[in-house]
């Protein structure tokens, strides 16, 4: 897993107009796959995605939310499962459309603490944000 800067993600997702949250989204799904060992398919899910308008999109968050929840119970006992708060936020971005961020926000962060926990973190460079 690689740790993310928040604030970075979140701000290239608003700069490049969300093509950065597809970008980080294809790399935290081949991320997870290999942390997981679960059989995802990031590049589908990114067609997928593309192909629904991001509805796609809104599963991908909360199964991966789902995952790194599982990923974090296996590792350290007890975790708190943010998956419905993330489904919420990406539901909501279909009217309101900025919490779709939030929800890429919320789910870096917990993508940051299962790196922390000891998957195999690779320490963000200064110069590395994908």
């Amino acid at each position: 897993m690689t740790r993310r800067d928040l604030v970075v993600v979140a701000l290239l997702t608003i700069f490049t107009c969300g093509i950065y949250g597809l970008y980080w989204q294809y790399k935290t799904t081949e991320e997870l796959k290999t942390v997981s060992r679960k059989d995802l398919n990031a590049g589908l899910e990114l067609l997928l995605t593309l192909v629904t308008c991001g509805i796609f999109g809104i599963y991908a968050h909360y199964r991966n939310a789902q995952i790194v929840t599982e990923q974090m119970k296996a590792l350290r006992g007890a975790h708190e499962d943010k998956s419905m708060v993330i489904l919420a936020l990406d539901v909501a971005s279909l009217v309101v459309g900025v919490t779709w961020v939030v929800a890429v926000v919320i789910l870096q962060d917990e993508l940051n603490k299962l790196a922390e926990a000891g998957t195999g973190v690779q320490p963000l460079d200064s110069q590395r944000v994908g």
